[in-house]
Order: C-alpha cells, then structure tokens, then sequence
C-alpha cells in the first residue's frame, strides 16, 4: 500500500510540473528562433509575455533594421531570389508577432499571428509627400491588424496551417479615384520548417483589384487559386497550381474596353537532380482563354504546354545556377562573361530538349466559326563537344552539326487558310505540305545539319 502511495504521489507530481518543463522547452526554441532572426538583420523592439500555469502568450515586435542581411538569409533558402529593390520596400518594417503555446510538452500546437504594424522607411517618406491621407489610412489598416497571417504549428510532427485573414477594403483618393480590394479564404497547409517547408499546399476563394478612376475602370479577378509544392531540396522539386477564372478588363469612359478571360489554368513545374543527371518538366493549359477588345476579338480553347529538358550534366548546372543567384545584384561585364561561359559549358556537355505537346484544340477570331487550330510535337539533341566554346568564336557556322531535330507540325487546313491570309509567304509550304485528312501535316528534321521537310531535303 505504501509503494503504491509513493507512486501515485510521484505520478501527480510528474504530471504538476509537466507545465513548467513545458514552458521552459517552449522558451528556450523561441530564444533560439529569435536570436537567429535578431542576428540577420532585425531588432527586437519590443517583447513581453503573460502566463497562467496552462498556457502562455508572448509579443514580440521586430524591426526590419538591415533589409540587405535579411533577404541575404531568406534567400539561402530557396532558388527564388529577391531583387535588390526589395532592400527599399522593407528596410525599417516593423512586424508584429504573437504566440501562444500549451505549458504542456507537446499538448497542443504553437499559435502564431504576425502582422505588419508600419511600412518601410522609404514608402512612409513617399506616401507622405504624395498623399498624407492615404498614408494615414494606410497606417490606421497596419494597427488594427488588417494584414495578417495566422498560424497553427505542431511541435509533435512539424506540420503546419493557418490561413490569411479576410481584406475587404475600398479607398478613396483626393482626385476622386476609387480603389477596392478584396482577398477572400486563403489558406495554407504543409509540414517541415516555416521558412523551408518541405511541402505547402494553399488555396484562395477570390482576389479582386477594381481601380475606378475619372477617366477609365480597370479590374483584375482571380477566383479559387489553388497550389501544391512539394521540396526535397532547393534544386529537386515539384510544383502545381491552378486557377479557376481569372478576368482582366480595362473600360474606357469613352466607350472602349478590353476584355482578357482565362478559365481552369493549370500549371506544372518540376527539377530532379537526384539522378545522373539534371531534368525540368514544364507543363501548362487552360480550357478557355478569350481577349475582346475594338481591335481584336480572339477565343482559344483547348491550349496545351508540355515541354521537358533532360540530360543536363548536373555539375555544369549547379555552376549555372549558383551563378543565376547574384544576376539581379551583379550587372558587371566580368558577370555576364562568367554567366555565357556556364550557359556554354552546360550545353557542351549536351542535352534534350523534348516538347510532347504545344497545341491549341479550337480557335475562333474576330467572332467567326471556331475552327480546328494546330498542334507542335518535337525533339531538340544538343551533342556533347568539348570544343563548343572555341567552335562558337572561330566556325558559329560549324555549330548546326550539334543539333539534331525531329519535329512535327499539324496544321487544320482552315487554320492554314487563316493564317496565310494574314502572311502570305506561308504559301511557300504548300507544295511540301502532306495531308492527313482534315489536317496538314509537316514533319522537319535536322540531322547532322541537313534539313528536310516531309523527307525532302532543303538546300
């Protein structure tokens, strides 16, 4: 009976103190977290907490005091590089950041909002000499929190959401110009480190843009934006994003207006240098895409994007890529020799680039009947040659001997007709057009630099 006693009173006493480790372990990851933001280039400014024996919150406000430090670190991260204009735009941003945790060792997750409290330095001292209303609004939208990112991270797995909370707001200028803006269900999803995930997944119901001003109204809509990522490293990845509708239209008070519609595009794009070599996938389409304007007036459907590169020595890349990191910061001419000297090396070495499929299914213009329109499949084999770079300054012309081409064009004989009525010279083709059906066909090859088109050869 006294064992059992003295093992109940160690179990409650376990479980009493389990939040203050708890508190503890959650401090010492947050001291860790914000040492490493304080020491790339932000300032803490101000920082307190309130704590009951089960939960805990903290505030923390952070200035953005060496923007050029900060991106440096942010980008380490990602192949996406800011540009140097950015240094500007968020130089002496002042964020905000609350969190609020369990005392109980992975009780539950980490809650996290942050939101902008002021704009940068530089954007202040313009909004105040161009407008000091709208710079009041502005700042008014920041305190009340009207920006902002929620977050909720398990400590337990690493996995991640929150969502942005909704914008609903309008403006009016001093010229009397209106602007709208709207941002509607976004939310986001994913596992692994906030500021490298290994995958994030997101979706928003509507973003809408409206600008009316006196002399004209322009619109930007993108409903029901979704987009998938999956990251292995910064060079092997795989994304997808698709958008429901998307509308543009510029409406003139004088009675013009140009209209561009876009339905269910979809976007694909992936690297892999895991293999022996290097490949990239590329791949987009979109049912519908119209353009309506006085001048034009222009509907496709069916438009398809599939192209692949394969076969790109891996080591000659990574030196591209490396390189392409500092080409918005580094303008030099000894840059642009050692970026062309990569761009050679990685095509001495050879590669393939392959197009399954770039076509457009239905075309119609200037409101006529929809026709059939064309389709593009083709291979492009870069050799491997060593001596590329010395061909390229002493015979460029030598250098049709590294490529062999296979391509097929499919041409709808309506489409054909259309488009050589507006560049006649297209007429040449016919006495080498083969038909198939209601199509015309053109197969064009480039092998060790002789040309042909449907097997007749092209001096």
């Amino acid at each position: 009976m006294k064992k059992i006693i003295i093992a109940l009173f160690v179990v409650i006493a376990i479980v009493a103190i389990l939040p203050l480790i708890g508190n503890k372990a959650t401090q010492e990851i947050l001291t860790t977290r914000v040492s490493v933001l304080t020491s790339n280039g932000l300032e803490l400014k101000n920082a307190s907490s309130e704590s009951t024996y089960l939960r805990t919150k903290k505030h923390y406000e952070f200035l953005l005091r060496d923007a050029p430090k900060f991106i440096k670190h942010l980008n380490q991260y990602s192949d996406v590089q800011l540009p140097p204009y950015v240094d500007a735009m968020l130089g002496g941003v002042l964020v905000g950041v609350d969190i609020e945790y369990s005392n109980f060792p992975l009780g539950s997750d980490i809650l996290v909002d942050i939101y902008p409290l002021s704009l940068s330095t530089n954007m202040i001292s313009q909004m105040k000499k161009e407008d000091v209303n709208f710079y009041k609004y502005i700042e008014n939208l920041l305190q009340s929190k009207g920006v902002l990112y929620h977050i909720s991270y398990s400590v337990a797995d690493g996995s991640f959401s929150g969502f942005i909370k909704n914008i609903d707001e309008n403006y009016t200028f001093d010229n009397s110009t209106k602007m709208i803006f709207k941002l509607r269900e976004a939310t986001y999803y994913g596992k692994g480190p906030l500021i490298a995930p290994k995958s994030l997944q997101s979706h928003i119901s509507e973003i809408n843009l409206e600008v009316i001003a006196p002399t004209k109204n322009i619109m930007f809509n993108f409903k029901n934006i979704a987009s998938s990522s999956t990251f292995h490293s910064s060079s092997t990845y795989a994304s997808s994003a698709t958008i429901k509708t998307l509308v543009m239209n510029v409406k003139e008070k004088r009675g013009e207006e140009t209209k561009v519609k876009v339905d269910d595009a979809k976007f694909n794009i992936s690297s892999n240098t895991q293999g022996e070599k290097a490949e990239f996938y590329t791949k987009s389409s979109f049912k519908e895409f119209e353009v309506k304007s006085d001048k034009l007036n222009l509907l496709l459907n069916g438009f398809n994007y599939d192209v692949s590169l394969d076969g790109v020595d891996k080591i000659a890349y990574e030196e591209f890529r490396k390189l392409t990191l500092n080409t918005k910061s580094n303008n030099s001419q000894a840059f642009e020799k050692e970026l062309q000297e990569a761009i050679i090396k990685i095509f001495s070495k050879g590669l393939e680039l392959n197009i399954a499929d770039f076509s457009v299914k239905k075309l119609s213009l200037e409101n006529e009947t929809s026709i059939d329109a064309f389709s593009l499949m083709a291979k492009l084999n870069v050799k491997q040659d060593n001596d590329l770079a010395k061909k390229i300054k002493s015979s460029p012309m030598t250098l049709i001997n590294n490529i062999n081409i296979d391509s097929t064009i499919k041409l709808s004989k309506d489409f054909y007709v259309l488009i050589n009525k507006k560049v006649p010279i297209t007429g040449l083709a016919n006495s080498f057009a083969k038909e198939e059906g209601n199509n015309l066909i053109f197969v064009i090859k480039l092998i060790d630099g002789k040309l042909s088109l449907n097997d007749k050869v092209i001096k």
